[in-house]
């Protein structure tokens, strides 16, 4: 018959799959009629922003945008470079197998590809691969029995070791900053590129909120207002603070805070001299928080009551557990030498550089990434015909980190990011390059549980009266006390009570055992 039993409610995070795609794109370019024709295409940089991520069953539809900035010279062989801007339309369909609507999705992206070539002075078409990973998870609720030894029956409990999801928000920060240029800077003419990266983030849980601190890192590529053309580079560190309020982290919480670049706008102001040096600094930061906390329950594997037929309701159950989690930073120190056909170099300007992890490998107690350094520099030439170029290299690394307790079948996720860049002239045909980036790696393991979540007694409404028996029973491999009682519907206790075991959780094959059982 049934009874009713105490349950607590599990709340398990499970992962409800995983899908990788990548959409190409494909567009033209037309340069505004206020710029002047183009002769070389010198960079294209490329910003993915995904607008609308909607989850339905067995599909994810995306939409966003590409935003691109080219940099390129002029075809009247004038000393200068020139700017423009332009975006390509995103729309797709990411589709998985088992997804469902009230699934959480996480998306990253990755732009893997971008080419943008010169059909005509006034037409460029580019070709882009963007890269597309969507992990989805469900919050899985099982009502498990609670273990009652009040009640006549014998529980086998066990302990599993979870993660407990205590909040998850996301917000935004905006940061206004007035920089004005010093007196031996150039006065702005105007703004070619403007790139924005967070740098020395500390991320510190405490009462119902996270405290953030970071450096907001901008690098400026301007023309003077002398409409020479000439190319000028100017960084700035950005002190940011804040805080992010959610409900139900404490300082033990574990914190996934992913901190990424919004809407960015640089305004040229007058100064008090009439001088354009001074930047008008409006950017957008977005945080996207996940905390967690470690916790241990006890629950209920088996059960059953001496003297009665018992029939018990199991559910086996998957999560994943963490590993470890780790942020690793490191250097990539290279010299950068010119090809025969590459113009011989007068001064550094700007370094750009991006990340591609192309494999990770787990071991045991370390984790190896392979990827590539991809790095673009803008110098200054020594011909009078040619003001300004372009330098492209792909430096390959291998990164080592230790992570105690991992192994080859774990899962990994890693996150790479260039942090800081700088290059060097050694000579007009080597230079030298300094970066600093930084691996975000998280380990997880699946882990499987057995919860009993409800028991049905049977027979119980006229109990025999039992007789008392006894057997010398043999441990068998794989035995334990919790097994030999109910093979012979009797009780731990009555074994223990009749035999000499030091350790109840230690018996070996081969051990003779007196078992008083009761005979109905």
């Amino acid at each position: 018959m049934p009874m009713e039993w105490e349950k607590e409610e599990i709340v398990l995070k499970q992962q409800g799959g995983t899908q990788a795609s990548q959409i190409l794109l494909e567009g033209d370019i037309i340069a505004p009629d206020s710029k002047p024709d183009v002769n070389e295409v010198l960079c294209c940089h490329g910003k993915i922003k995904m607008r609308d991520v909607r989850v339905g069953d067995d599909r994810i539809n995306l939409s966003g945008d590409l935003d691109l900035n080219i940099l390129y010279s002029s075809d009247k062989g004038e000393d200068a470079v020139y700017a423009m801007n332009a975006s390509l339309p995103i729309e797709d369909i990411i589709y998985m197998d088992g997804l469902e609507k009230d699934m959480q999705v996480k998306l990253s992206t990755v732009l893997e590809h971008l080419d943008c070539e010169v059909v005509n002075d006034r037409k460029l078409g580019v070709k882009a691969v963007i890269g597309l990973k969507a992990d989805a998870d469900r919050l899985h609720k099982v009502d498990a029995v609670v273990p009652n030894e009040g009640n006549g029956m014998a529980f086998l409990k066990d302990k599993i070791y979870m993660e407990e999801v205590v909040a998850e928000k996301k917000d935004r920060f905006t940061i206004k900053e007035e920089i004005t240029l010093p007196e031996t800077a150039a006065a702005v003419g105007e703004i070619l590129a403007s790139e924005f990266s967070l740098a020395d983030q500390e991320i510190r849980p405490m009462d119902g909120k996270v405290m953030i601190r970071s450096n907001l890192l901008m690098d400026i590529l301007y023309t003077d207002d002398q409409g020479t053309g000439t190319v000028h580079v100017w960084s700035e560190k950005i002190p940011f603070n804040g805080y992010l309020e959610a409900e139900g982290i404490t300082p033990k919480s574990t914190v996934d805070l992913d901190l990424t670049i919004g809407e960015t706008s640089v305004k040229i102001v007058l100064d008090d001299d009439g001088e354009p040096k001074i930047l008008d600094v409006d950017v957008t930061i977005l945080g996207e928080l996940s905390a967690w906390e470690a916790i241990e329950k006890t629950v209920v594997t088996d059960a059953y009551a001496p003297g009665m037929e018992v029939e018990v309701m199991r559910e086996t159950v998957t999560y994943p557990v963490s590993v470890g989690r780790t942020k690793n930073q490191f250097s990539v120190k290279e010299k950068i030498t010119l090809n025969s056909d590459e113009l011989p170099m007068l001064q550094a300007g700007k370094a750009w550089g991006s990340l591609m992890i192309q494999d990770v490998n787990a071991m045991e107690d370390t984790i190896q990434v392979e990827g590539v350094l991809s790095v673009e520099i803008l110098y200054f030439c020594q011909e009078d015909d040619h003001a300004v170029c372009m330098v492209k290299k792909g430096i390959p690394f291998t990164q080592k980190i230790e992570m105690k307790g991992v192994s080859p079948k774990d899962g990994i996720n890693v996150k790479g990011s260039v942090e800081d860049i700088d290059f060097q002239i050694l000579s007009d045909r080597e230079g030298e390059l300094l970066s600093s980036m930084i691996l975000e790696v998280y380990a997880s393991r699946e882990e499987k549980a057995v919860l009993v979540t409800d028991i049905y007694l049977k027979n119980t409404e006229k109990p025999l009266k039992p007789i008392a028996g006894a057997v010398i029973y043999t441990v068998q491999p794989g035995d334990s006390l919790w097994t030999i009682a109910k093979r012979f519907d009797t009780t731990i206790a009555r074994i223990l009570m009749v035999n000499d075991i030091e350790n109840p959780d230690l018996i070996y094959p081969g051990q003779k055992l007196l078992i008083i059982k009761m005979i109905h």
